[in-house]
């Protein structure tokens, strides 16, 4: 039987950074197959740091190689709620941009005359974004608190709310139709307050380090939600996730196996008629060893311009089979 209780004892909470692909949909079908009992888990390749935020763990390490990601996470995980609002008000109210939180959607939406009712705060906030932006940029150290405040802004403010970063570094998404609402504050605010309540590290490396490597060896339990190799999402624009780092990561995958350690890998096998190959071929050669879980969902909602939304795609987890047998029956 799977432990379904196990993941009801924490409520679920959105991160308050929208990676595309993240999996608050779907925590519900891969935390089953997570150990009953996790003294220090890894959250590998964390992104918006979902899947660690809402497991029951004594310690959970966030891993993530961007450094602006794992910076803007460990500065709000140490803010107070209250002053930072203020701030970001400060800053909302100086580059002229909208704040539904405060005053309503309506009492800005009135203001925008003409244009595309569908573009919703679009034309309203588009100057103070992209000056919001170009400071964003011009920024050298993205490690201060005014950067990471600029940078969380330019989120919310953002085209979809995503996250993205040119090849020279600079965040280069448009300005997108949302600004500082309900959810977003609700999220930020759950997001401060489960962080101060665990113990959490957050750390900036590539899986391949020796650094990285240590860390997880020391673990109990590692979750895996890499790149996907046949999808192009919109943060793995500006560095690919190549065949190479595939490879790694089923080393990775066969050093956990070989020494009995638990992890849940997510993935994706096929899409749109295409298989990722390295994780296919590897799967045959493991079988007796791993379980392969089908997801059921899709990421529909994951950009106004996907192409191609109804296409078959294979969403799967992978975790050891004894390791999970024996964790689940305990």
């Amino acid at each position: 039987m799977l432990d379904i209780e196990r993941i009801k004892i924490l409520k679920h909470i959105k991160s308050p950074l929208n990676y595309t692909g993240n999996k608050f949909r779907i925590l519900d079908q891969i935390q089953p197959y997570f150990p009953k009992k996790i003294d220090v888990m890894v959250d590998l390749f964390c992104g918006g740091a979902t899947v660690g935020l809402n497991t029951e763990c004594n310690k959970v390490i966030f891993i993530d190689n961007e450094p602006r990601i794992i910076w803007l996470l460990k500065y709000l995980s140490g803010c107070n709620i209250d002053k930072l609002l203020n701030e970001l008000f400060v800053l909302i109210d100086n580059y002229g941009l909208s704040c539904s939180f405060k005053n309503g959607y309506k009492y800005y939406r009135q203001q925008i005359l003409g244009g595309n009712p569908n573009n919703g705060l679009k034309d309203y906030n588009s100057n103070g974004f992209y000056k919001l932006r170009d400071d964003y940029n011009a920024i050298l150290n993205k490690n201060t608190a005014t950067a990471n405040k600029l940078l969380y802004l330019l989120i919310v403010y953002g085209f979809n709310n995503d996250i993205r970063f040119s090849k020279d570094g600079k965040y280069n998404l448009p300005v997108g139709k949302t600004d500082l609402n309900n959810s977003n504050v609700k999220k930020l605010t759950e997001y401060i307050e489960r962080v101060k309540n665990i113990q959490a590290e957050f750390i900036c490396g590539d899986f391949c380090s020796q650094h990285i490597q240590q860390i997880i060896r020391k673990a109990d339990f590692v979750y895996m939600d890499p790149p996907y190799l046949i999808t192009d999402a919109v943060y793995n624009e500006s560095n690919k996730w190549r065949e190479q780092n595939e490879y790694e990561l089923i080393r990775l995958m066969n050093f956990l196996l070989d020494n009995k350690k638990s992890f849940v890998l997510s993935n994706v096998l096929e899409k749109q008629g295409r298989r990722n190959e390295p994780l296919f071929y590897w799967t045959t050669t493991r079988k007796n060893d791993i379980n392969i879980v089908d997801i059921d969902y899709h990421y529909r909602s994951a950009s106004y311009n996907k192409k191609n939304r109804n296409a078959k795609e294979r969403e799967v987890i992978i975790c050891p089979a004894g390791v999970r047998t024996n964790d689940r029956d305990k």
